[in-house]
């Protein structure tokens, strides 16, 4: 969720900072042009948003599939928008890809079996 957050921030700042330039090519102050098209202005913000919005809605759909996947499993999980995977985290505190994982080997303490990392690959 923060790289959308980072990417509407993004938007609301190239937003501006084209009708900064609009202004500056216009020989007008910027916030006379923002107060007297205002409506215009912050329409024009809403339309970025909702073209980011549109965008991003996969990784947005897959991050709260996953968020509720976590919670009906009672473990802690994420998704990774870089890697395009859910994630759920291990008792050594490591997330492996949650799809791909067929269950993790514990002792009876709650350690791992035995010394290596075993996915389910």
């Amino acid at each position: 969720m923060i790289w959308f957050a980072l990417f509407e921030f993004l938007g609301l700042i190239g937003a501006l900072l084209l009708i900064y330039l609009y202004c500056r090519i216009r020989k007008q102050a910027f916030w006379s042009f923002i107060w007297q098209y205002l409506k215009w202005v912050l329409l024009g913000i809403l339309i970025v948003w909702a073209i980011i919005a549109l965008i991003c809605m996969k990784p947005l759909y897959n991050t709260a599939q996953c968020y509720f996947r976590g919670v009906s499993m009672h473990a802690d999980t994420k998704y990774s928008w870089y890697l395009g995977e859910c994630q759920i985290k291990t008792k050594s505190g490591s997330y492996v890809p949650l799809g791909r994982s067929r269950g993790l080997p514990e002792g009876p303490d709650g350690e791992p079996a035995d010394d290596s990392d075993f996915y389910g690959y």
